[in-house]
């Protein structure tokens, strides 16, 4: 599955770098718009705070697709937004609500999606420096495996998401005529959090109770590489960095069929991601 995502990606990369540019060629104008299109490929680490022997962790690689946009000219507002999807199988390791160990390495699929809004402005320090101090918003979504039962465990898929402010500062240093590095860095400012366990695909007679989560900062920081191939055509390398976290839930009733079967919380937890993007820009 992994090798098929990554192939169908790489095929849509080389089909924007085929496009001719003889057309962007001929423009008269500054370039300051950007569109870029990146595959991701990154660790995922996530980790719940529980008291030994218990245990719930996801770790693993996660391939992805990056899909951004952004006005950036000196002296002037500056604007991004950007989408990031991915998708894969992490390996569980972790133990029932009875303390008994379980893990499994495949078959655990996780689905995570990101998009963002920036609004800043860019001062011009030297010809070749640029300093953008930025805040926005953005949506984050976590839908964490499927239901299934096992001769061992039961398992339900749950459905994290949140809202968070951005707070950042980016930077360009255009190093001669054909690189450019664009260090960032910034806080993800977490509010409206909410999970969704969805009880009811192992049994329709389960409510799928919804808690609230606690509100987390986290950070993240990445140093994309921006080599130009043309005045309109650049490839990027982009590795990151984010941590992330969550704080324990409210306790919710889970019922069946009405009847109360049980209270459920979510315990609080912390993300580690660590990646590379690889992809093209096209300058306009």
């Amino acid at each position: 599955m992994k090798i098929k995502f990554a192939c169908a990606l790489m095929g849509l990369f080389f089909l924007v770098l085929s496009i001719s540019p003889a057309a962007a060629e001929a423009q008269k104008f500054p370039a300051n718009q950007n569109f870029e299109i990146s595959f991701m490929y990154y660790k995922f680490d996530y980790k719940e705070d529980l008291p030994a022997p218990f245990k719930s962790t996801e770790n693993g690689w996660l391939p992805g697709v990056y899909i951004g946009w952004y006005y950036n000219k000196k002296n002037a507002i500056y604007s991004k937004v950007f989408l990031e999807f991915s998708y894969g199988d992490t390996e569980f390791d972790g133990t029932t609500q009875a303390g008994t160990p379980i893990k499994f390495t495949d078959d655990n699929h996780q689905l995570l999606f990101r998009g963002e809004w920036n609004i800043g402005y860019n001062f011009g320090i030297t010809k070749d420096i640029s300093i953008k101090p930025y805040t926005g918003y953005g949506y984050r979504q976590w839908d964490r495996g499927y239901a299934k039962v096992t001769a061992t465990y039961t398992s339900y898929k749950e459905r994290y998401y949140w809202h968070y402010i951005p707070v950042g500062i980016m930077a360009d240093f255009n190093i001669g005529d054909r690189l450019v590095i664009e260090p960032n860095v910034g806080l993800r400012i977490m509010f409206y959090g909410k999970m969704t366990a969805y009880f009811s695909e192992l049994d329709p007679g389960y409510n799928d109770p919804e808690f609230k989560l606690g509100n987390k900062t986290g950070w993240y920081a990445e140093i994309p590489l921006r080599i130009k191939l043309s005045q309109f055509w650049s490839v990027v390398v982009k590795p990151w960095y984010e941590y992330s976290a969550i704080g324990q839930s409210d306790v919710e009733a889970r019922t069946y069929y009405g009847a109360l079967s049980g209270y459920f919380y979510e315990p609080s937890s912390k993300t580690n991601q660590y990646g590379l993007n690889v992809g093209a820009t096209f300058s306009f």
